[in-house]
């Protein structure tokens, strides 16, 4: 082993003492059960599920599952534990990882090695007809092998030098199942709406459209968890939340929107808690199919025309920030302080159409209009700042997220970059580069961005890295663009004023012992 190597790897890891504090082991009084009105409900359960990749399913899955690392982000972001104690590097495609002991699965059956393998494995992720193959190859590009050499002890092998892999052991998709369990059920649908995991609180029922049901696992590894259970509720109008949330029928509600904070605050049993988020709130262009947006002057005039600090000045109330692209201040070394905000200039935007000799074709602008907070009057700004520049843009309200994809009559619409763990591959290579859904579902390609993307995926200096996420970023900005930053992925929670809990930094919520006191 090279022991350049292994240093860092145990630097990356920093030390075991992360534990949960000793008094929220001792912590013994009566629980209550939590009740949360979300925007909208996902019943499949399973992180590789290609109905769980969605922001709202992460909230759950986070109560359910437990991974071999986390992020500390107490700590700067630096990796901690979980269900493994260590890792080190045999070599620079190599892993050897030690389990954590005697930790129990929701059904009380005991998580070995087997199970872990078993989790990123053949059968269930690695194999190209395997069902969580698709979600697997965004979170995991790199894995090559995964195997179980002692009773609590795993090898790792990677394709080529992955200088996150252990990072990528913290993202969406890393949660550890049960094999025995996974295996007694007859399809993945029926898996994941009662999957068996080990985080702190099992899945008792899932309804469709409805609600979702947790209760405590006692058995779990980490400590008594503070909750007796979790009931998830689909409540889809942000009024609605809001209402049942001043009424008492709620606990806490997520997607608070700015102009709904006076009437939470004014109310002393309430309060509202959140702001911005490592991740990023986005719009997509499709330039493949939509004849308009082929021109890549139209998208930079389209860039251009978004007053972003406007929208957060006067919609967001100064809450929240407009990110210097698609980075932020956590991806470290990568991270280039000097890049500008995007760039807020109509009248080089009427150059470039003038230039691209647009006719004033209709461009569509497809929305749901209430899943990300103030999504319906932050379209109707950035259509009304288009239209202040002569572009003609046609918003058009959808009732689901699959008729805004739906590749007929596609051009702009909405979305966000979850980032869950601090570097660029965690959102910004898996949410445009050459293997993410947007490439592959024809939005966009760009031979260049591609290229580099190798590089920032698989080169171990810092400074190659860096060298090639920057050169992206000009391309994301300036030169052909696939969409755009509008500003950090802004979430507010409202709550009552009596929980002691906060969202993490990257809008997810944790109930874990310690991270709330109801």
């Amino acid at each position: 082993m090279n022991n350049s190597t292994r240093r860092e790897v145990l630097k990356l890891i920093g030390g075991l003492g992360l534990l949960p504090s000793t008094s929220v082991f001792a912590q013994d009084a009566d629980r209550t059960a939590l009740r949360i009105a979300m925007q909208d409900l996902r019943v499949e359960l399973d992180p590789l599920h290609p109905r769980a990749t969605a922001l709202v399913s992460f909230r759950v899955l986070e109560s359910i599952y437990d991974k071999l690392f986390a992020i500390d982000f107490q700590r700067d972001g630096q990796i901690r534990p979980m269900l493994a104690e260590s890792i080190e590097a045999l070599d620079s495609t190599t892993y050897r990882l030690t389990l954590r002991k005697e930790v129990r699965f929701h059904d009380g059956e005991e998580l070995t090695a087997e199970d872990v393998a078993f989790t990123f494995g053949a059968e269930r992720m690695l194999a190209k007809d395997s069902p969580g193959f698709g979600v697997g190859q965004i979170s995991f590009p790199s894995m090559s092998a995964v195997r179980a050499t002692g009773r609590h002890t795993v090898e790792f092998s990677t394709k080529a030098p992955d200088p996150v892999f252990v990072k990528r052991l913290t993202s969406y998709g890393g949660g550890i199942v049960s094999k025995s369990a996974y295996l007694k059920a007859t399809t993945f649908d029926q898996w994941a709406r009662a999957p068996i995991a080990a985080g702190p609180y099992r899945v008792v029922e899932a309804v469709e459209n409805r609600y979702m049901r947790l209760e405590a696992h006692d058995g779990y590894w980490g400590g008594r968890p503070p909750l007796k259970g979790i009931e998830f509720r689909m409540v889809r109008e942000p009024a609605s939340r809001v209402a049942g949330l001043r009424a008492g029928d709620f606990d806490i509600i997520t997607t608070v929107a700015p102009d709904q904070f006076d009437i939470l605050v004014a109310d002393n049993r309430l309060d509202v808690v959140g702001g911005d988020t490592m991740s990023f709130r986005t719009l997509v262009y499709d330039s493949t199919t939509n004849e308009v947006l082929r021109d890549p002057r139209i998208r930079r005039a389209m860039n251009l025309a978004i007053d972003r600090q406007t929208i957060v000045n006067s919609i967001w109330r100064k809450r929240i920030s407009v990110p210097p692209s698609h980075q932020h201040p956590a991806y470290g070394a990568l991270y280039n302080p000097d890049r500008p905000i995007p760039r807020y200039n109509p009248e080089e935007a009427k150059r470039l159409l003038a230039e691209a000799g647009y006719n004033g074709a209709a461009i569509p602008f497809k929305t749901v209009g209430n899943y990300y907070t103030a999504e319906l009057i932050e379209t109707q700004a950035i259509a009304a700042m288009w239209r202040a520049v002569g572009l003609n843009v046609d918003i058009q309200m959808k009732e689901n997220w699959a008729q805004v994809e739906d590749r007929l009559g596609r051009g702009v619409n909405n979305s966000s970059d979850g980032t869950y763990y601090p570097d660029p591959t965690a959102s910004f290579v898996s949410r445009w580069g050459s293997q993410s859904n947007f490439q592959r579902g024809a939005y966009w390609r760009n031979d260049r961005f591609n290229v580099l993307e190798t590089t920032l995926l698989t080169a171990q200096d810092p400074a190659q890295r860096r060298a090639a996420y920057q050169e992206m970023l000009d391309i994301f900005d300036e030169i052909d663009p696939p969409g755009t930053v509008l500003h950090s992925l802004g979430e507010f929670f409202g709550k009552r004023a009596n929980i002691k809990w906060a969202p993490t930094p990257t809008g997810l919520m944790d109930f874990r012992p310690g991270a709330i006191n109801a």
